[in-house]
């Protein structure tokens, strides 16, 4: 993947299900998180045994997606395949891919991010083929919907548009339900990853080039800076970030990547808040290695797609606290 640093949401499906799980009615939370809320050492849920193409590892996954039941759906790139984790699982399943490389049909090449909606039904972005794959639950063969793009975060919205990052174009564009020419919706980006929409269908998007996560409601033609703009190692600066998500009232969950934390904004700050990691390079319990992705469950715990430790993270809230 010619992602930077080796490449490298979503949702009303990746909001309603909140990366964050659940059906279209789910309500995001309403309070504003503090980095206290969440226990600092995380729980490997899915890999976490090495790099390695068997159902317990991971190798090179960049996007992934928790559904309402808690299930996790990996995107396990370099292995070509998406791999689904149950709860408290030991290894994971395949749904996906994983026939090698290649643009037949049951096959993907360096799969980027994955959604799911509430039919079980998967979309995710094949890279390296340039297309976008619909995948029904229980198929072994997935069927092309978008093309000729070089895509790489997903996410949908209410009405079932489908909004896509194209990572060299540096764009967003939106494909509305049964419609074959995407709008283009957010343009000027530098290495477009992955994407968040809300209920009003306001985008937000990791700019991880720019280092920045930018925001354009819709109908608006010109975007703004939401998080980030620099590059470095204060609050007020993300590292080439790859992932985002907004809660209710507008604070802003980044995966600050080669910084290896997340961070939260709170609606019009000029500084985040550090939720998790920060405490350097390494594979502990309180550490992280290039996180790419985050997700929330219906109980509000944070998981955090570990790259380079080729594992899933879930970091228990303390209720206590909130």
């Amino acid at each position: 993947m010619h992602l930077l640093e080796k490449k490298p949401l979503a949702i009303t499906e990746k909001e309603f299900y909140l990366h964050y799980a659940s059906s279209s009615s789910f309500s995001a939370p309403q309070r504003r998180f503090f980095a206290t809320e969440w226990s600092q050492n995380g729980v490997t849920v899915a890999g976490g045994n090495g790099e390695g193409s068997d159902l317990n590892q991971l190798r090179e996954p960049y996007g992934f997606f928790v559904d309402e039941s808690g299930v996790i759906y990996v995107a396990d790139s370099f292995n070509h395949r998406v791999v689904k984790w149950n709860i408290n699982a030991s290894s994971g399943e395949l749904v996906a891919g994983g026939r090698g490389r290649g643009n037949a049909s049951d096959q993907l090449t360096e799969v980027a991010d994955v959604i799911v909606d509430k039919n079980g039904t998967m979309y995710m972005t094949d890279h390296q083929n340039r297309r976008v794959q619909q995948w029904f639950q229980g198929a072994h063969t997935g069927q092309t919907i978008l093309e000729d793009l070089l895509a790489n975060g997903i996410a949908q919205d209410d009405e079932g548009s489908l909004y896509v990052s194209e990572w060299t174009d540096g764009q967003v564009r939106k494909w509305r339900k049964g419609k074959a020419v995407g709008l283009v919706v957010l343009t000027g980006l530098n290495a477009a990853d992955k994407m968040f929409v809300d209920r009003h269908r306001t985008v937000y998007v990791a700019d991880q080039g720019y280092h920045q996560i930018m925001k354009i409601a819709e109908g608006e033609t010109q975007g703004s800076i939401v998080a980030g703009g620099s590059k470095d190692l204060g609050d007020g600066q993300l590292s080439g970030p790859t992932s985002v998500l907004v809660d209710k009232s507008g604070n802003v969950y980044v995966t600050d990547t080669f910084n290896h934390r997340v961070m939260c904004w709170s609606p019009g700050a000029q500084s985040g808040t550090l939720i998790v990691g920060g405490r350097g390079i390494g594979s502990r319990s309180d550490q992280l290695h290039v996180p790419h992705d985050l997700a929330f469950d219906l109980d509000e715990n944070l998981y955090v797609l570990d790259k380079n430790n080729r594992r899933v993270q879930k970091f228990v809230i303390d209720k206590n606290l909130v």
